[in-house]
Order: structure tokens, then C-alpha cells, then sequence
């Protein structure tokens, strides 16, 4: 009972995001057999559309790019939120801040044009600074006039909206006036020397995924192995305590924040560098909102966030297969709803689990007694 008690909190933690998925798939499959479709069937074709009907094509990334692809960019947002929330704060301006740096990168993008190991790290240089003090913005408000950052990150959400879509990409910046000719909205393409060019030919994965692990890596040590990592946590548990020991809170959430707003940034950047070629006259894909599910469903861990990323990457990857039988391809968004209504109900989960374990120990500590 003593080492059950020491980890049921570890085990719990663990448990929970598995459960909430698999209610999730439990949950959907009971909505298609509602419509008269076979969820078997529905699931068939979802996986085989995420990762290719056989190893050849797992292997070959025809399908599975895709999934690591999205992966990858909910990877970033997730991340993003993650940092904020192990500070305590509650970032709902990650699409503000995706679209800001989303921006930036077709801007400099359009602009630069040496080679890519100069023009992508210099965008994202750029990037990281406009999105991180965005984000940062919200953060001093918080600090220094105790405004909620749940109110301000929204707003800021809206005018990166209006600022970019309504004024720069419709205005200053956009593509009629560098090329008359042209027909489509948005800005103009970015430089080829700016591109986040596919791995191979036949798929769509490209650097964003590397860009994305390093990510994780970073946040990975800086969480666990350094002072501010330290820092952060304590201030996110208890701000008052993490004071009173003499850690400088606004710091430490200013610097939270402008990371958690600087790995949005560059979620935006790679879409653009990479799929987009240019910003679009309407880009609102959502990533940064979906960031708040995977961080939630990631336990708000590095490692965690990576894994559940992935995994929903490739549910939205292989969604489209699901169509062949009559299926929506948002039918993926329905499994991540459920799977996060689970996750932030999981007071009540992990009551049920410690319940069970508790009676389990007792149980088989009570045999071993009488034997």
C-alpha cells in the first residue's frame, strides 16, 4: 500500500491520456454505427490511410508523411501551450501567435534570398522575437496590471486576425502588387531558398519535423535539467511559495511566456516555409487551439505532448480514407473532442483509478497475510 500510495500519481498521469483516447475511439465508433456505417470498417480505412496498407508503404512515407507532417506542427502549438501552463498561465493566444509568426516567415521569406542555411534560420530568428514578445505582451499585463491572460490572449487572437488578414495581406503586402497578373489571394511566395523543401518525392514531409524534435529536446532539458525549468514550476505550483523562496515570478512568466508564444511562432513558420509557399488570404487552420489538447492530453510534458501530437497527426492524416465509406474527414476532430473532454475530466478518472488500485493492494496484501 505504501508503494502504491508513492505512485499512484506517476501511474495515474500515465493512464489517463490512454483511457481518454480509447473512450474517444469507443465513443466515435458507437456515432458511426449510429449513421449504419461499420466502425470496423471506418477504422480499416482510417488506418490505413495514416500509414499505408503495407510496410513498403509505411516506409515509402507516401501516407505516413502526412501524419508525421501534421504531427509535427501540433507538436510546436502543443509545446506552446505546455510552457505556459506548467507556468500557471493559461495561453489561448497560441493561434494569435501562429499567425503572427506565420507572417513574419512569408515576409522575410519573400524577401531574403541567399541560401536556405542562411534565409530559414534568420526567419526563424525573426519569428521567434515578433511571436515570443506577442506572447510576452499578454504576460506583463498579467504581471504588472493583473489582467487575466485567458481575456488578452483571446483578444490578441483577434488582432493578429484582423492585422494580418484584413489589413497586411489585403493591403501592403499583398500579391497584386508585386505581380498584377495574378489571380489567387494572399502574399507573394516565398524565395526557393526560403522553402522547407519534401524529403523525398511523393510526400509532403519536410524539415518541420526535425524543427519540431529539437523543439522537444529543448523544452525536454529546459524543464528538467536547468534552474529556469525549476523555476517555472515552482511559480506554476505556487507562485506565492516560489516568491517567498526568492525566485523572481514575473521573470519567470515573462520568459514562460515569450517561449510558449515563440514555439507557436514558428508552428506558423513551418506551415508557411513548408506546405503553404505563401500566406493565404484566409489561414486559420487551428493549430493553435488544437495545441491546448495536445498539451492536456501530453500531460503538459515534452515527451508526452510529442506522443500525443503524433498520434492525433496521424488520426487526421488517415481521417480522409474514412470518406471512401461515407465519413466526413472531420470526423477525426469528433475523436479529439471526446478524448479531451475525458482528459479534463480526469479528477474523476483518477478517483476511480486509485479506487481500484487501492482495493487491488489491500486485496493482495490480505493473502499474503493469511498465507
Amino acid at each position: 500500500l505504501i508503494w502504491w500510495n508513492s505512485k499512484k500519481e506517476e501511474i495515474s498521469s500515465f493512464l489517463v491520456p490512454i483511457i481518454s483516447i480509447i473512450v474517444a475511439f469507443l465513443v466515435a465508433a458507437v456515432m458511426i454505427k449510429a449513421t449504419g456505417k461499420s466502425p470496423w470498417a471506418a477504422y480499416k480505412l482510417l488506418f490505413e490511410g495514416a500509414f499505408g496498407s503495407s510496410l513498403k508503404e509505411f516506409f515509402s512515407l507516401k501516407e505516413a508523411g502526412e501524419g508525421f507532417l501534421k504531427g509535427s506542427i501540433l507538436t510546436l502549438t502543443g509545446l506552446s501551450v505546455a510552457v505556459a501552463f506548467r507556468v500557471g498561465l493559461f495561453n489561448i493566444g497560441a493561434e494569435g501567435q501562429f499567425i503572427m509568426g506565420a507572417i513574419v516567415a512569408a515576409y522575410l521569406g519573400f524577401k531574403l534570398n541567399m541560401t536556405p542555411w542562411i534565409d530559414i534560420p534568420l526567419i526563424l530568428i525573426a519569428v521567434i522575437i515578433v511571436s515570443g514578445l506577442y506572447a510576452a505582451f499578454a504576460g506583463w499585463l498579467k504581471i504588472t496590471r493583473g489582467v487575466h491572460e485567458v481575456i488578452t490572449t483571446i483578444m490578441l487572437n483577434w488582432i493578429a486576425v484582423h492585422l494580418v488578414e484584413n489589413w497586411i495581406v489585403v493591403g501592403p503586402f499583398n500579391i497584386q502588387r508585386y505581380r498584377p497578373e495574378a489571380i489567387l489571394a494572399g502574399t507573394p511566395y516565398v524565395k526557393e531558398a526560403s522553402r522547407l523543401k519534401p524529403f523525398f518525392q511523393g510526400t509532403r514531409l519536410n524539415g518541420s519535423i526535425i524543427i519540431a524534435i529539437l523543439a522537444v529536446i529543448f523544452v525536454y532539458i529546459l524543464m528538467n535539467r536547468t534552474v529556469l525549468g525549476y523555476e517555472i514550476q515552482a511559480t506554476g505550483k505556487n507562485p506565492d511559495a516560489a516568491r517567498y523562496s526568492g525566485i523572481n515570478t514575473a521573470r519567470t512568466m515573462l520568459i514562460a511566456m515569450f517561449i510558449s508564444g515563440a514555439l507557436a511562432g514558428v508552428s506558423g513558420a513551418c506551415m508557411i516555409l513548408g506546405t503553404e509557399g505563401h500566406y493565404p488570404g484566409v489561414f486559420r487552420p487551428g493549430y493553435g487551439f488544437d495545441g491546448i489538447t495536445m498539451a492536456l492530453i501530453g500531460n503538459n510534458a515534452a515527451i508526452g505532448t510529442l506522443f500525443s501530437s503524433m498520434f492525433f497527426g496521424f488520426v487526421r492524416a488517415g481521417a480522409t480514407g474514412m470518406q471512401l465509406i461515407g465519413i466526413h474527414k472531420t470526423f477525426a476532430d469528433i475523436i479529439q473532442g471526446v478524448a479531451t473532454l475525458f482528459v479534463a475530466g480526469q479528477v474523476g478518472i483518477k478517483y476511480l483509478l486509485f479506487k481500484i488500485g487501492e482495493k487491488k493492494v489491500i486485496k493482495e496484501e490480505a493473502q499474503s497475510g493469511v498465507s
